[in-house]
């Protein structure tokens, strides 16, 4: 078998995990049997096997770094995905260094290139999607792993993903509100770009409308979180375009919401009967504001956390070094609360 062999292979045939095999083949001998270290010792010599690169650098000196790059350090988003990337970068003896790329991809590719120098051993990047050639490169050219955390690239199954599902949330989320009674509904964000959860749900967004008879109408309010007033701009005219109706608005994400919430006050609007909204991430005050915001809660930490578990794999070893890129999609919940009223009976 020679060379052919792969981890999983010695790990089945010894009757073990793959990580006991990563450690053994680290020297890291201290929760491993002596008859079991004999049994490895065994099979590795009976069918040949040969570690690949990545398992065999575990045996060269580490940095123990690992870099992380998010796009809004500032977010309570942020906040929830770095809780989960560094306990489990820490409970593995990884030290993460970060960097806020402040949704520019210059400043990603400068901070990415400023882990590189400090020689962190992988990459995890929450990345605006102005970078794919370079993130790729910076894997298969500079062999640092790097695993993308709730933003993919354009250019899918090149680098491990870690993302929430959108399309069947999105669809879901209009058609509550049609099923409550709003025609005309109007899709926030902020500045589109190439972040790809953004497009994606854009995308999903004006799926869910294809195909319909009825009156049904989407809208799409793009604005600048740098101009001031513009979400406010946005929120006005969609209420003066259709003054005797009753609308609904579905926000891209949570500091979306934030921007469009602050603008109804401003205009004098509560969410609910009269101005259904809907909004992507889950935030701790929704439920405390009234009348409470439906939302469509991810598990940010818990996507983190899986994130970092794929970069970890990569550097144990306990996947080939050519295996296939990972695709994870993790679900989502849909938490109804008042800014979402069903019309009333005639």
């Amino acid at each position: 078998m020679g060379s052919k062999v792969t981890i999983d292979q010695v790990a089945a045939i010894c009757g073990v995990s793959k990580t006991t095999i990563s450690r053994y083949l680290n020297h890291k001998y201290e929760n491993i049997s002596a008859e079991t270290r004999g049994r490895i010792e065994q099979v590795i010599a009976e069918l040949d096997y040969r570690p690949n690169r990545t398992a065999q650098r575990l045996k060269a000196s580490r940095s123990m770094l690992i870099g992380c790059c998010i796009g809004d350090i500032a977010s309570p988003f942020a906040g929830l995905l770095l809780k989960g990337i560094t306990e489990t970068c820490e409970s593995a003896g990884y030290q993460v260094l970060f960097a806020d790329s402040k949704e520019n991809a210059l400043r990603e590719q400068r901070a990415i290139e400023g882990f590189l120098e400090n020689r962190v051993d992988g990459l995890i990047v929450n990345t605006t999607g102005g970078n794919d050639e370079f993130l790729i490169r910076v894997q298969n050219e500079r062999g640092v792993p790097v695993v993308l955390a709730d933003r993919s690239l354009q250019l899918e199954g090149k680098l491990d993903t870690v993302i929430s599902e959108y399309r069947h949330s999105t669809i879901d989320c209009v058609e509550l509100m049609l099923r409550y009674g709003y025609r005309k509904i109007a899709f926030f964000t902020e500045r589109v770009q190439s972040v790809m959860p953004r497009i994606q749900r854009r995308e999903s967004f004006f799926a869910a409308f294809s195909g319909r008879r009825d009156e049904a109408e989407p809208f799409l309010y793009e604005f600048s979180r740098e101009t001031e007033g513009d979400c406010l701009r946005c929120v006005r005219d969609f209420r003066q375009r259709f003054p005797e109706e009753r609308i609904a608005a579905l926000s891209v994400n949570g500091v979306t919401a934030m921007d469009v919430l602050r603008a109804m006050q401003l205009a004098g609007i509560s969410p609910g009967y009269d101005f259904g909204f809907c909004t992507f991430d889950d935030w701790s005050w929704f439920s405390l504001i009234s009348p409470g915001i439906t939302a469509v809660r991810l598990e940010t930490k818990q996507l983190g956390a899986r994130a970092a578990e794929l970069l970890l794999e990569r550097l144990r070893g306990e996947r080939e070094e050519n295996a296939p890129a990972v695709r994870v999609e993790l679900p989502t919940a849909f938490i109804e609360r008042g800014s979402l009223v069903p019309q009333r009976s005639t």
